[in-house]
């Protein structure tokens, strides 16, 4: 008789297993992208699930051409101010902040809360990026999101750094059109589009090895305790190898999620909402996207949208027929 075996479960890849440093995460990488330059992320946030019917227009699916029932994800997209220009120079083959010009119609009552130091310098910024021109290599504009706007109760607008794509000579000059202007996510994105989904995952707190990483629970008649390893290692010098399972926190990571298509984009929330509005968020009023799909975190939170790093092969845009149960 062959012994069943069951390896612990939990990728050593994500180690250490710790919380994420900021709620709006950080966008480590901006994939490649030629094209009319345009920005290649957006911030929202996330509203609740529903179940959406579509036309299934995957190639050599079994349900190609059919009607089809999937769980879908309500996001929330205000537009975002363009608050900002950050360019960036090569240096020892990283990248070197060259200048940061901070536009005049940003709401200083709001920035100043989150940035004390915060002076507005376009005069002066711009003209000073013209002749630094042939030294940029990167352009990305600061993108400040108003969580007031998408009916949440924050006040302190939420700033990130977003990439702009292109020719870096005609990424320059639309981030400069677009300096103290907002943006919005048909700009940016189109339904039938497969998007990377970064953000922070739900957090559990401090939880043991048996729900940390599956190990199995040991025979009721073990002294020391049931739900732990049996040993944490025996060797010489005394040390515990990382790859033992341990306890600590779980949840609440920094993550990403791949290829997650845009079924629609609607610029009233409100025919995306369920009756009585979404658990834990309320109505939608405002332009969301519906997602296929589930995305990380808890209703509220920040969800960083960007351009897929591992493109599938494009796909028609599906048919929406109907969306609004909530699952």
């Amino acid at each position: 008789m062959v012994k069943d075996s069951k390896p612990r479960s939990g990728s050593l890849a994500y180690l250490p297993r710790g919380r994420a440093s900021r709620l709006v995460p950080r966008v480590k990488y901006w994939p490649p992208y030629e094209g009319e330059p345009k920005p290649l992320g957006f911030l929202g946030y996330k509203a609740g699930h529903l179940t959406a019917y579509y036309i299934d227009t995957t190639p050599n699916s079994p349900t190609q051409g059919q009607e089809v029932a999937k769980v879908a994800t309500v996001i929330v997209t205000p537009p975002m101010l363009a608050a900002g220009i950050v360019a960036y120079t090569e240096e020892n083959k990283s990248l070197k902040e060259l200048l940061r010009i901070w536009s005049n119609k940003v709401p200083a009552d709001l920035i100043q809360r989150k940035i004390p130091s915060w002076r507005p310098n376009e005069d002066e910024g711009l003209k000073k990026l013209e002749s630094l021109r042939g030294n940029i290599m990167e352009v990305r504009i600061i993108g400040m999101a108003f969580p007031k706007q998408a009916g949440l109760s924050k006040k302190k607008p939420d700033i990130v750094e977003i990439k702009v794509g292109g020719e870096i000579g005609k990424a320059i000059d639309y981030a400069v059109s677009k300096l103290g202007q907002e943006i919005k996510i048909s700009e940016v994105f189109e339904p039938g589009d497969f998007i990377d989904v970064i953000a922070v995952t739900r957090g559990k707190g401090f939880e043991g090895v048996v729900k940390r990483w599956g190990v199995k629970i040991l025979p009721r008649k073990k002294r020391k305790g049931r739900r732990v390893v049996g040993a944490i290692g025996g060797r010489t010098p005394e040390y515990v190898p990382y790859t033992v399972p341990r306890p600590g926190q779980l949840g609440y990571h920094r993550r990403t999620e791949y290829n997650k298509r845009i079924l629609a984009i609607e610029e009233d929330g409100s025919k995306l909402t369920p009756k009585g509005g979404f658990p834990h968020f309320g109505i939608v009023r405002t332009t969301c996207i519906l997602l296929e799909g589930t995305v990380p975190g808890t209703p509220k939170r920040p969800i960083i949208l960007r351009i897929p790093a591992r493109p599938p092969p494009s796909i028609e845009p599906p048919q929406l027929l109907y969306a609004g149960i909530p699952t």
